[in-house]
This record gives structure tokens, C-alpha cells and sequence, in this order.
């Protein structure tokens, strides 16, 4: 009995604690690809993506010959034509025609190859605009991942200033007793008290808003128990990086954006090349098999018989008469039958056509002239987004060395506050400073505190955007 209920003691501990040791903390890497892989945004673009693929494989499929199954039936009524006897008549018409055509391109300047390259380009380009956006999303849920990480460690120091301020209570109390301090000592540290864990309400809030804020750029239900991984930020600013000049070389390696635009200034410079084919000859073959049925269409048989009959007189002599057989033909129509008429309407056809364009009202002219313009136009827009990715580059460099700066500097003042402050404390202790004096440099190093949390967070998310210029990867 006793084993036995060990087992069941056992089983039961196991299971309270599955959840605390199931829980998942997320890392950086984690909360970037779920964000991608659940982003509306992108699934959308791939589906568009996905109708620029089929459009790219139309347009390869236009380099082949057409098939075409026709099949038409038609009624005359009155005075027409008949199709197949290329005679009018006046009977009611019923005919019906059967084909099979094909025709096939041989030479047309070459555009078709133009514009599958302009769209196999077009849809490359479609594919590295989809890589802008999840570059969009890997930036802010970094920013939103730091700005938790930050929250974190600002609740837990605000936490730690409850737990000292309870303990100064009971301390401030002891000393009332012995009539070390007045009673006003023992309020005002029981106000520092309540302000503390007010901060910590306030710190709580803002890392369960921060928590809503990257679940949402994940797309990802609220949970009460979502954690992230704990992470040392450097707390040293330990060397610059590289130049800006240097940044954005790797960067416009790299960057889809840059890609992007590079592509679809080709794409544009490929459509003056499919304008131009407006001017050039083509060349078509094309061929095909035809027969056909007419309700109209008849069979005449001819039948000959031998009629003996008088065909003169001997000099005139009625009663010599001459006599021979002659022929007597008599006509029958007969509607000619659906399957012979199938065979013998059958026809096949072969044509060569070149086309030559003489004066096609300007088209090709303008058509040329507005790709010219689109290739500037893209030209621009590509240096526009080298000028943009630049412009960040340099924001996020200026950014990173203030960062690191200003950390250090609050670093340094951190030191020295945290210094005053423990020797205030031990002062406070003896009882030879009072209250006041003691929780104004109490407040002093509180601030210090959150003012290097919070530097060094920036300054830790500002590094992090550096080496993601670097194509650096984002492990954290």
C-alpha cells in the first residue's frame, strides 16, 4: 500500500508541474518566423505571386501552336446560297461545318521572348517586394522584442524596490520605537513604500501591453503565459562599426528592395525592345482541315433504255417507214447521305501570311516612347530606394554611437549614485541622516536605475539594427 501510494503522490506532483516545465519561452528567431509565416499581408502577396507565375507560364505557352476544334450548323431560309454547291437556290438550306485549325507564329520580332523575360522579371521582382515586407516585420517585432526585454528587467528592479522599501518600513519602525526618528520618518517611508509598488503596477502594465503589442505583430492569440528568453545585454559600448559607406555596400548587396527596384528597371528597359517589335514584319502559318453537309446536296442517277421507233420514211413514203432503237434516259435526284457528303466535302488548307506594318497611326512611335520614360522613371525610383535604404543606414549608425554613449554616461552615473545611495543607506542605519535626505537619494539611484535599463536596451536594439545591415543574423 505504502509504493503504491508513492506512485500515485508521484504521478500527481508530475502532473502539476508538466505545464511549468512545458512552458515555452520564445526567442527572438521564434517570434520573427511565426510573425512571416502568419502575416495576412504576405500570404496575400504570395497568392498574387502565384497568379504572376501562371501568367509568366501563359505567356512561355504562347510560343506554341494553337489547336482548334470548330463545329457549326447552320439554316437558310428563301432565296440563298448553297454552301457547298455554290449555287442559289430557293429551298430551305440546312447545312453544317466541320474544322480543325492551327496556326503558329514563326516570326514576329521576337516578342513574345521580350515579354516573357519582362514578366519572368515582373514576377521576380513581385517575389522581393514579398521579402520587403518580412524585412518590415523582422524590424518591428525586434523593436517590440526589446521593448519587452526591457520591461522585464524594469519590473523586476521595481519589484526589488518594494521588497527594500518594506524592509525600511519595518527598520523605520524598529527605530521609532527606540526613539531613534520621529513618527514623521516612519510615514514618509511607508509613502515611498506605496509609490514603489505603485511603480511596479505601472511597470507591469506597460510589459503586459508591450507582450500584447509583439503577440499581435505575430499574429498570435493572447497568452497569459507567454515569456520570452532571458537575455545580458551588453552593458559596454565596445567598439563602433563600421562606416556608414561600409554598411550600405553590404546592405545594397543584400537587401531585397534593392533587388526589387534593380529588376524592374530591367523589366522596363525590356518593354522598349516589345514596343519596338511594333514596327518589325511578322510571319504566320497557318492550316487547317474543313468538310461539311448540305441538306441540299443530291445524287443524279441516270438510266438509259432502247425505245424502237420510227425515225423517217423511205423518199417519203408513209408506208416505208425507218425504223432504230433510240436511247430514252430518264433522272433521278437523290439526296446525297451524311457520311458521304462528310467524305466528300473534305478539304485541308495551308497559308503563309506576312504582315508588313507601313504606317500604324504612331503606336509604335509612342509605344517606344512612353517605355523610354518608364525606364527613367524606374531608374529613378531605384536610386530613390538606394537614397532611402541609405538615409536609414545613417540614422541607425548616428543612432547607435549616441545609444552607446549616453549608456555609458548613465553608466557612470549609476555607479556613483549606487555608491551614495549605499552609503546613505548604511547612514540611515546609524540614524545620523534622516528621511528626507535618505529617500531623495533613494529616488536619485531608483532613477539611475531605469534610465541604464532603459539605455541599454536602446542601445542593444540600435547594435541589433546595425548587424541586421550587416546581414548579420538576428540571434538573440
Amino acid at each position: 500500500m505504502n509504493n503504491y501510494l508513492k506512485k500515485s503522490i508521484l504521478i500527481i506532483l508530475l502532473f502539476y508541474n508538466l505545464p511549468i516545465h512545458a512552458q515555452r519561452l520564445w526567442t527572438l528567431t521564434d517570434c520573427i518566423d511565426t510573425a512571416i509565416s502568419k502575416n495576412i499581408a504576405i500570404k496575400q502577396g504570395y497568392e498574387t505571386s502565384e497568379i504572376n507565375k501562371i501568367n509568366l507560364a501563359q505567356t512561355r505557352s504562347a510560343l506554341l501552336p494553337n489547336l482548334y476544334l470548330n463545329d457549326s450548323h447552320s439554316l437558310n431560309f428563301g432565296f440563298s446560297l448553297d454552301p457547298y454547291t455554290n449555287q442559289y437556290t430557293s429551298q430551305n438550306i440546312s447545312s453544317n461545318t466541320l474544322s480543325l485549325n492551327s496556326s503558329v507564329s514563326i516570326f514576329n520580332g521576337h516578342v513574345l521572348l521580350y515579354s516573357i523575360k519582362q514578366n519572368r522579371l515582373l514576377y521576380q521582382a513581385g517575389l522581393l517586394d514579398l521579402d520587403k515586407l518580412k524585412v518590415d516585420i523582422t524590424l518591428s517585432v525586434l523593436a517590440a522584442y526589446m521593448q519587452v526585454l526591457m520591461d522585464v528587467e524594469s519590473l523586476a528592479v521595481a519589484e526589488q524596490q518594494v521588497l527594500t522599501s518594506s524592509i525600511q518600513v519595518t527598520q523605520t519602525e524598529k527605530f521609532l520605537q527606540f526613539g531613534k526618528v520621529a513618527a514623521l520618518s516612519v510615514l514618509q517611508i511607508q509613502a515611498q513604500l506605496a509609490a514603489d509598488k505603485l511603480l511596479v503596477i505601472v511597470a507591469d502594465n506597460q510589459l503586459q501591453t508591450d507582450k500584447l503589442t509583439l503577440q499581435q505583430l505575430m499574429e498570435t492569440p493572447i497568452q497569459q503565459a507567454f515569456e520570452l528568453t532571458k537575455h545580458n545585454s551588453a552593458d559596454s559600448f565596445i567598439t563602433l562599426p563600421p562606416t556608414t559607406d561600409q554598411i550600405a555596400t553590404v546592405s545594397y548587396s543584400f537587401m531585397p528592395q534593392i533587388k526589387s527596384a534593380s529588376l524592374k528597371t530591367e523589366a522596363f528597359n525590356t518593354s522598349i525592345k516589345v514596343a519596338q517589335t511594333l514596327g518589325i514584319p511578322s510571319l504566320i502559318l497557318s492550316g487547317g482541315l474543313k468538310t461539311g453537309y448540305s441538306n441540299v446536296r443530291s445524287n443524279f442517277i441516270y438510266d438509259t433504255s432502247y425505245q424502237l421507233t420510227t425515225i423517217g420514211y423511205v423518199k417519203g413514203d408513209i408506208a416505208q417507214p425507218v425504223t432504230s432503237n433510240v436511247p430514252i434516259t430518264t433522272t433521278t435526284k437523290q439526296t446525297q447521305n451524311f457520311s458521304d457528303q462528310f467524305k466528300n466535302n473534305f478539304g485541308q488548307y495551308l497559308t503563309l501570311t506576312l504582315s508588313v506594318p507601313i504606317f500604324n497611326r504612331y503606336q509604335a512611335r509612342n509605344s517606344i516612347a512612353i517605355a523610354r520614360v518608364n525606364v527613367r522613371t524606374a531608374l529613378l525610383n531605384e536610386q530613390l530606394t538606394k537614397n532611402d535604404l541609405r538615409k536609414k543606414i545613417e540614422t541607425v549608425y548616428i543612432n547607435q554611437i549616441t545609444a552607446g554613449l549616453k549608456m555609458m554616461a548613465i553608466k557612470e552615473q549609476l555607479a556613483i549614485e549606487q555608491a551614495t545611495y549605499t552609503d546613505m543607506e548604511k547612514k540611515y542605519g546609524f540614524g545620523a541622516v534622516g528621511a528626507t535626505d535618505f529617500l531623495i537619494e533613494k529616488n536619485n539611484f531608483n532613477k539611475a536605475t531605469m534610465s541604464f535599463i532603459q539605455a541599454k536596451y536602446d542601445y542593444a536594439f540600435k547594435s541589433k539594427m546595425i548587424d541586421f545591415y550587416l546581414n548579420k543574423p538576428l540571434n538573440y
